[in-house]
């Protein structure tokens, strides 16, 4: 699978570098950093078409990071006083957005090409159930490039549909159940949630500025209230996750890298100005994940873990992947 930054979680990052030549297969609350966040958010780049439909996997989706307090989405009417519920703050942000009940937990985000992450873009229980109770059927399906060609199963060719943009969260019924009785808990995850959304934007816009534009994000919160799937894909239908693969993803991805800043240079040969100006890009999005990743809350926000991987590697790795050694 098309991976990006990835330690640990799902996530991906500026798309699959592919050659060509060969055949692959990718396996705050703190107004400082609210303020950072909303200004990754604000800075979309434009790049040529071309350039945008070779991008492959999960990158940033352009968001705005301001972390509401449940007070702000209380209901103003006399009669009910009661405190918002996650799905009602989440929708209230991010209108598209659909909300779904379940354990995600499972491993199959992460290792199967063929799992029909387009589902959970799709609201109802059939799309629940579909998903919580999906099993394999055979080999892992391929899916990467061959000569140049992009080759990957139905499910991967169906996020193509995803309206540009999407969210959805998974939420498991054990921390669905708790949020109703605790309201600041509701707030702690909604917290969580709103500023993964943020943070994988801002990290692949580091990356390659302008790869996240159309992203749609997905993310699952497992039993202990921790991110325990997240994944990412282009409106063009690739995809990429983080997740354990994270790790191994990383290493194919430098390991590719040369092969990609040689196609890009002589994609971009013919105009100079461009150049100059996504270099500017790039300079700016990584100074705006750089004033994130100071903030010394961010850690604890994301919670300990990121689709089973401790979230200080999983800041370490996307260092590594922004700034080299």
């Amino acid at each position: 699978m098309n991976s990006i930054v990835q330690p640990g979680y799902q996530t991906r990052t500026c798309g699959n570098f592919v050659k060509s030549s060969k055949t692959t297969q990718p396996g705050a609350q703190n107004s400082r950093f609210l303020d950072m966040a909303i200004q990754a958010s604000e800075k979309k780049a434009v790049w040529p078409a071309a350039l945008q439909n070779s991008l492959t996997g999960t990158t940033f989706t352009p968001i705005n990071l301001t972390v509401h307090s449940a007070r702000e989405f209380q209901t103003t009417s006399a009669e009910s006083t009661e405190a918002p519920s996650l799905e009602t703050m989440l929708k209230a942000k991010y209108p598209n957005l659909v909300y779904h009940v379940f354990d995600a937990s499972g491993d199959y985000w992460k290792t199967r090409n063929d799992y029909p992450h387009y589902l959970l873009y799709q609201s109802g229980d059939k799309a629940a159930k579909t998903l919580e109770n999906w099993q394999p059927e055979g080999a892992n399906p391929f899916y990467g490039s061959v000569d140049g060609r992009f080759i990957a199963p139905k499910e991967i060719h169906a996020l193509s549909n995803v309206p540009p943009g999407s969210k959805a969260v998974v939420i498991h019924p054990t921390v669905q159940k708790r949020m109703e009785q605790d309201p600041k808990y509701a707030s702690e995850i909604f917290t969580r949630i709103d500023t993964w959304f943020a943070f994988d934007v801002a990290r692949n816009e580091a990356i390659l500025p302008g790869c996240t534009v159309g992203m749609s994000q997905a993310v699952a919160i497992g039993e202990d209230g921790n991110i325990c799937n997240a994944v990412s894909s282009s409106s063009g239908g690739e995809f990429t996750y983080s997740s354990d693969e994270m790790v191994r993803a990383y290493y194919l991805r430098m390991a590719k890298r040369a092969d990609f800043m040689r196609w890009l240079t002589k994609k971009q040969r013919s105009d100079s100005i461009r150049d100059s100006v996504q270099e500017a890009d790039l300079a700016e999005a990584k100074s705006r994940l750089a004033k994130m990743m100071e903030d010394e809350r961010l850690q604890e926000i994301l919670g300990e873990k990121i689709a089973g991987i401790p979230t200080e590697t999983v800041l370490f790795i996307t260092k590594t992947q922004v700034w080299g050694n």
